[in-house]
């Protein structure tokens, strides 16, 4: 099932949104769209068999804002990456804007700033803005400075943790399109794979230090499915539960390794996962301490053992040594430390990972 209205010829933006119920808040998104005073843009939707039944309202919606969209139901449920590759097909623009449907562009004047911003950067290939959260206005600066961050594997490798958060990322359209795949569906982190093969293959980063996001929407009597409001688990067994983070250090590598050369792959893969063990896993042992249980967190640290977070990957005996050492002793410190020392620290902490790593990868 397709619906388009084409009000915009040539958009230069696509909005790229996977949509997976969540009906109310995607509505909410689209009004602050409406209101953009730049207006050469579309609006993407992929439907992944939403099971709320709201889908002609949405359609409704759509129709009646003025806004130029595509709207496309799937044939079958085909989860969060197929999702967002979807939407992206659907692009006849320049430049993918990705967004989540829980999440809202910052203000009415954001696509006008960013648009301006990539016509002075140009040219460009792929653009990483900041975010804050919908209700306490608390900004997350993945980027420190607005400018060109630079291009190749070395870029991609030193800059992957960016696309962790999908909305406020913008990739060309055409080379979105060139790459896609689905080798890696059931990551949860196509944009990741997607932003370091344009990168690595020669594509430009630009960094904008400006927060074009709001979020996680809230409204009143309505909730999103989220890993934070799952009820925890009583009694909680002490099992292997990988999710998904011991996949990213082999998506980066396969990203970038058709364009890096033979000598850099060990050093980069070296550098792929200190960051995922040093930023990316602690983070996540404790958070699952809060939202689950100490037993629960102790399950991720099973799913992240080498076995499985270094498997396939290009490293040396060294470098498994010491790195097999330091997921033991992140381990240990994530699942021991007090949760508020842990809040406190963490912002610096990140702040000087953006710095060192930005410093090293910038060319």
């Amino acid at each position: 099932m397709e619906v388009r209205r084409t009000a915009v010829d040539k958009p230069f933006f696509s909005i790229c949104i996977p949509q997976y119920n969540r009906t109310s808040f995607l509505i909410m998104a689209c009004r602050v769209l409406a209101e953009q005073t730049y207006k050469n843009f579309e609006v993407c939707v992929s439907d992944d068999c939403s099971t709320d039944g709201r889908e002609r309202e949405l359609i409704e919606f759509l129709e009646e804002s003025g806004l130029s969209f595509v709207y496309r139901k799937l044939e079958r449920n085909s989860k969060y990456d197929s999702n967002l590759r979807a939407s992206i097909a659907l692009a006849r623009s320049q430049f993918c804007f990705l967004f989540g449907n829980d999440d809202c562009l910052a203000s009415s004047t954001t696509l006008e700033e960013v648009y301006n911003k990539l016509q002075r950067f140009e040219p460009v290939s792929v653009a990483i803005t900041n975010y804050k959260d919908f209700v306490t206005g608390k900004e997350t600066r993945r980027i420190m400075k607005t400018g060109i961050i630079g291009t190749g594997p070395e870029v991609a490798a030193n800059n992957y943790r960016n696309f962790s958060f999908v909305s406020g990322v913008l990739l060309d359209a055409a080379k979105a399109k060139e790459h896609a795949t689905g080798k890696w569906d059931g990551s949860e982190m196509y944009q990741m794979f997607i932003g370091c093969r344009i990168i690595a293959e020669g594509g430009r980063l630009l960094g904008i230090d400006k927060a074009t996001v709001r979020k996680d929407i809230q409204i009143g009597g309505e909730y999103v499915d989220s890993y934070a409001l799952k009820p925890r688990i009583r009694p909680c067994p002490i099992i292997e539960r990988r999710h998904t983070f011991h996949l990213i250090g082999r998506l980066v590598e396969d990203a970038i390794q058709p364009y890096s050369q033979p000598s850099q792959r060990r050093k980069l893969s070296g550098r792929i996962l200190l960051q995922l063990l040093l930023f990316t896993y602690p983070f996540w042992i404790v958070e699952y301490r809060q939202v689950q249980s100490w037993k629960y967190a102790v399950g991720i640290c099973l799913g992240m053992r080498p076995r499985n977070a270094f498997f396939g990957l290009r490293l040396n005996l060294l470098q498994r040594v010491w790195l097999s050492g330091l997921y033991g002793l992140v381990s240990v410190i994530g699942l021991s430390i007090p949760t508020r020392m842990f809040t406190a620290l963490y912002p610096a902490s990140y702040r000087f990972a953006k710095s060192v790593f930005a410093a090293a990868g910038s060319q």
